[in-house]
This record gives structure tokens, sequence and C-alpha cells, in this order.
């Protein structure tokens, strides 16, 4: 099977995100840094997710299939997050889901620098699925959406929501 290979850079703001959200005008910057996610269909029943980290060292390794991302039933916060997205993916594109697949993401920065390990999976996984990443965003992180120009640019811009 074909593997598709999805890309996004990093983000980095110059004043806190909530005075964005009031109205402030803030610089942001997109990183040379990101995160990719490579997607292959594979046969079986079970999905798999594979999360490097910076250094090439696994992070998180997950088995899943389409009922516990229905269902959700995990205490684990990651996979809490992650079938939460995923469950959204397949609200808008069931189809997809007919199939299943090996997810592998591999981070350039340090997941602890803030530097946007959650809206760069975000996109990528829009990109995979051509769903809307302002959509999928704000149905399940919020946020005012400058991380998702970041993560698809390399230009510095300002961003303000009014």
């Amino acid at each position: 099977m074909q593997t598709q290979n999805f890309y996004s850079h990093g983000k980095l703001l110059l004043t806190g995100e909530y005075v964005v959200l009031d109205g402030a005008k803030a610089l942001a910057l997109p990183c040379k840094l990101g995160q990719s996610l490579s997607v292959k269909s594979i046969s079986g029943r079970q999905n798999q997710w594979i999360s490097y980290l910076k250094n090439a060292q696994v992070w998180k390794t997950i088995d899943f299939d389409l009922k516990e991302i229905l269902e959700n039933k995990t205490s684990d916060n990651f996979k809490t997050r992650l079938f939460q997205i995923l469950k959204i993916i397949y609200q808008e594109k069931p189809e997809l889901f007919e199939k299943t697949y090996v997810f592998s993401t591999r981070l350039e920065f340090n997941n602890n620098w803030g530097l946007g390990s959650s809206s760069t999976l975000i996109n990528n996984l829009a990109q995979w699925s051509k769903i809307d990443p302002y959509f999928l965003l704000e149905q399940s992180f919020g946020g005012s959406g400058y991380d998702i120009v970041c993560n698809s640019t390399t230009t510095t811009f300002y961003i303000s929501k009014a």
C-alpha cells in the first residue's frame, strides 16, 4: 500500500494567545521545525499509532479499532485526545474508517517546548482527511487559529481575532 506523507511547521507567538482571543494584535512566527505524519493503509482490524520524539525514540504506541474511537473509554490523556480528534474525522468522513491504517508521527522539536505538537497533529490529520483544519481545531482544542496558519507557512505574520 502507498504511504501518504504530511508535514506542518511548529509555531511561536510573541504574546499570550488569550490576548489574541480578546482582540489584541500579535506577532506569530512559523518555526523551521515541525511534525510529520505518515499514513499507510494496512490489512487487519486494528489501526496502529506510533509517535516518535525528536530523537527518534518511540513516545507512544497504540493499537485501536473504530469501536474504541467511538466509545473513547480510556483514562490515558493522550488516547482520549487522539480518539476525540479521530471521532470528529469519522463523523465528517466515515468512509476513511472503512480501512485500517498505520499512523506514524515524528516530532522535530522537544514535545515540552510548546511549539505545537498538538496543532501540527491537527493540521496533519486535517490534510490526511481533507477536513478544514480550523474546523478540526475548533471542535477539538479551540483557540485563535494562528497555529494552523503557522503550520502551513514559513512567513512571519501578525494575527488578531476581534
